[in-house]
């Protein structure tokens, strides 16, 4: 979300809006004729506002808000229109009775799994179950009876099964299945007894929700949304006191902030990340730590200290230690990705080519989503001095999108794509891009 805007784009009222056929100034002369019958005078409102309210640099005034409710004929809530603080009032029942009826949209004939998550996020059943401070867990249901030592196990054996297939399942699937199962994770911990148990659930619950998070925020782009998951899994590393997974809870938060520029919060989040890395982790944990360093002092503009930050990964990457099998997201070769990465930061363009294709021919299994990311960024590496084999690479990464969606990809691709010279192959290839986009999210715009 670009820094200007205020609040999160209104993707619930922008939907409902195309959904009628309606343009920004249609809903603008609704609203005024809607004001005009109730004897209220013209406040000079504009399609702009409309636009403004829709992609968050705006929210609309409870004036505006009451004649959206009528003309659409829907709730606030429904239209996305009730600020976190209004829905933090909304009764317990009534999130509980609103996610069973968003559940029962789904049918062995068959779903629309977009509108599903559209709805997930549009109603504001997320902000109860997520929190707004994030300083404890919430208490979306009752307090059960209590778990036992077998239901903690299960429900552990369920996050290791999602977070497999997180790498092959559509963003939409996994995150519908990520996310109900954190929520049960949550309610399962408030029940659970002091001692193992209570143990076991804890690093569950964290490990559900950081996956809920990563879905949120590198495959469907909702960055407020994988904030307040990822304040909800670091509430529960608290409960469980394991330092190597709250280090990759706090390093995943300050991807939020690293990729919006805001370099103090990211840095923040990354120091206590390597302040629970002093009570030891892995060789592949501390090389990741530094990774991301690098990434986000290179979006930062800091080439000299993203470069360090992937000396040290190098280094790191060969020492004592034993990671998490959790740790399924960082192999040796993303390390070469996020080197490739911070080269081409530094300018330094064979460096970076060298690298990433050394990422290319050793990425695992769980690799597809990176590939058009290493392959935009091989474009990069090349578009100085070979536009034809930039070009060629980006081709590349355009089906790697096609094969296996991934949002940092689409966007590594767009950015790479914008700042090669415009010919017939990369007017086509944007033009595949661009389909590719409107697949995934709905048109904010008419």
């Amino acid at each position: 979300m670009p820094a200007s805007h205020r609040h999160p784009p209104n993707r619930r009222l922008a939907w409902e809006r195309l959904q009628r056929g309606w343009s920004y100034e249609e809903v603008c002369e609704r609203i005024r004729t809607a004001m005009r019958s109730c004897g209220e005078k013209d406040t000079g409102l504009t399609a702009n506002t409309v636009r403004r309210w829709e992609t968050g640099e705006r929210w609309p005034d409870p004036r505006y808000r009451k004649h959206l409710v009528t003309i659409f004929g829907m709730s606030a809530s429904e239209l996305g229109l009730l600020t976190p603080d209004e829905m933090a009032m909304r009764p317990v029942t009534e999130v509980v009775d609103e996610i069973g009826r968003l559940l029962s949209m789904i049918t062995a004939d068959g779903i629309d799994r977009s509108t599903f998550l559209r709805n997930l996020f549009g109603a504001g059943v997320l902000a109860p179950l997520l929190g707004e401070g994030g300083e404890r867990l919430p208490a979306a249901v009752e307090r059960g009876r209590g778990v036992d030592a077998e239901s903690a196990e299960a429900f552990a054996r369920v996050v290791d099964r999602q977070a497999a297939l997180y790498w092959t399942s559509p963003p939409e699937e996994i995150f519908q299945a990520s996310v109900a199962h954190t929520r049960l994770g949550t309610s399962l911990l408030r029940a659970a007894p002091e001692g193992a148990v209570r143990q076991t659930l804890a690093e569950a619950a964290a490990r559900s929700a950081l996956l809920s998070g990563r879905v949120a925020f590198f495959d469907l782009e909702e960055c407020h949304t994988a904030a307040r998951l990822f304040r909800l899994a670091l509430s529960a590393t608290r409960e469980c006191g394991d330092h190597p997974l709250a280090a990759a809870v706090l390093a995943h938060a300050a991807f939020v902030p690293g990729f919006g520029g805001r370099r103090s919060d990211a840095l923040g989040l990354l120091d206590a990340a390597f302040a629970h890395a002093w009570h030891g982790v892995g060789p592949l944990t501390r090389a990741w730590l530094h990774c991301v360093a690098s990434e986000i002092t290179a979006r930062c503009g800091e080439p000299k200290e993203c470069m360090k930050h992937i000396d040290r990964a190098d280094q790191m990457i060969d020492t004592r230690g034993e990671d998490p099998p959790w740790l399924d997201f960082f192999e040796r070769a993303r390390l070469d990705g996020f080197a490739g990465y911070s080269a081409l930061t530094a300018g330094q363009y064979e460096e970076a080519a060298r690298r990433l294709r050394t990422a290319l021919d050793h990425l695992g299994p769980n690799g597809g989503k990176q590939r058009s990311v290493l392959f935009a960024d091989l474009a990069a590496a090349h578009a100085p001095a070979d536009g034809d084999q930039a070009t060629e690479h980006l081709r590349r990464a355009v089906d790697a999108l096609e094969e296996c969606w991934y949002a940092v990809g689409h966007e590594r691709v767009r950015g790479v794509l914008d700042a090669l010279p415009p010919a017939a192959a990369t007017r086509q290839l944007g033009e595949r891009l661009t389909d590719l986009g409107r697949a995934r999210l709905p048109e904010l715009t008419m």
